[in-house]
């Protein structure tokens, strides 16, 4: 395979669709919009259709907003946006296979895509945060007692390790557990099990049948949970434990802002358009996101999540550079990459500053 080969002008027939603004339903998710761009070409633009891939979950809340509201409308080429929910790393995939302009995922698949020395960068942030620590209230007491000992005292009084389900290993939620396991707390393995599981639902369903007795998990679980009064309370934050703890970020592949500087340069002002109306009307922001995900949140939850202390949102990528070198020595450390890969390597700040001049 080369990786990151220029795509072609073909549209997978299963993955886009070229109506300017369609909702299909995957797994009872909002999934793929594909937006019909203006006709004016842009300064600089020889770009006939910029192809973005993404989930709908928080980590990736800019592009929703951004999505619902039509900010991408005038960009100058056609946007083609797929969803890939439920599809495992498949964008991972589809951005290395060269059919992919513009990636909105986590930061630890980017990390992996740069150790390969596939072409793109992270050009913006979406969050710093956006994770929390749930725990059952039994384990939250212990915790609130002995601190890191209570994964020992767990394990005395009930005859097994504590067990966590999160996401798959190479997923930013199971680097960012091991981090706050490993170098925050010092516990290690000796007294805690993972399960590692693909999705929100699966994991969902662990905590509440019983079979975890907690995880490491993104908005807007947490706060539907709290607001079913289910019996887990939150004993961490990332933004506790690391500096500019990254989550979900844009990464863009190098030759739209080589040969089309003018459109990179618009994705990056949408974004952050999509940055200021999250943080400023958080209501109005969680009206986009609840059509998005229909009935399963409400815009009441969806607003409450938005607000919530686990995550800050943000553009300027430059907000995670010490998180992101923490996650680097962590998949290091945990043996997801065989050698470290630099900040330099990763970022590309540039966009960012020349959209904000």
């Amino acid at each position: 395979m080369v990786l990151g080969k220029p795509k072609t002008g073909e549209c997978r027939t299963e993955r886009c669709s070229s109506s300017r603004r369609r909702f299909l339903k995957i797994g009872g998710v909002a999934a793929a919009s594909c937006l019909s761009g203006c006709t004016s070409v842009l300064g600089g633009n020889n770009l006939d259709t910029l192809s973005i891939a993404y989930k709908p979950i928080f980590p990736f809340l800019q592009f929703l907003v951004m999505d619902e509201r039509g900010y991408l409308s005038d960009v100058g080429p056609d946007v083609e946006s797929t969803n890939f929910a439920n599809q495992g790393l498949n964008i991972v995939s589809a951005y290395s296979d060269g059919d992919v302009d513009v990636a909105f995922i986590g930061i630890t698949p980017a990390i992996r895509m740069k150790h390969k020395e596939v072409p793109g960068k992270v050009t913006a942030a979406n969050q710093t945060g956006g994770f929390a620590v749930l725990t059952s209230d039994e384990f939250a007491s212990l915790f609130e007692e002995h601190g890191a000992d209570a994964f020992q005292a767990f394990r005395e009084e009930h005859d097994r390790k504590f067990r966590f389900s999160t996401f798959p290993k190479g997923s930013v939620a199971y680097v960012l557990l091991r981090q706050w396991l490993d170098a925050e707390l010092g516990v290690g393995t000796e007294h805690v099990e993972t399960e590692n599981m693909a999705g929100l639902g699966p994991v969902k369903r662990s905590l509440l049948s019983g079979n975890a007795d907690g995880t490491l998990i993104m908005e807007p679980i947490p706060t539907i949970l709290a607001a079913k009064d289910a019996p887990f309370r939150r004993i961490a934050h990332t933004g506790e434990f690391m500096e500019g703890p990254p989550g979900g970020i844009m990464f863009m592949h190098d030759r739209l802002w080589d040969e089309n500087p003018g459109v990179a340069k618009d994705v990056l002002r949408a974004h952050i358009r999509a940055t200021e109306l999250i943080n400023e009307q958080p209501a109005e922001a969680a009206q986009a996101v609840s059509t998005v995900f229909g009935d399963s949140l409400s815009t009441k939850l969806a607003e409450r999540a938005i607000r919530s202390e686990v995550s800050n949102y943000i553009t300027d990528p430059r907000t995670i550079s010490a998180g992101t070198e923490r996650c680097i020595e962590r998949m290091h450390s945990l043996g997801q990459i065989a050698d470290p890969v630099s900040n330099e390597a990763i970022f590309e700040p540039s966009l960012y500053e020349d959209a904000t001049e």
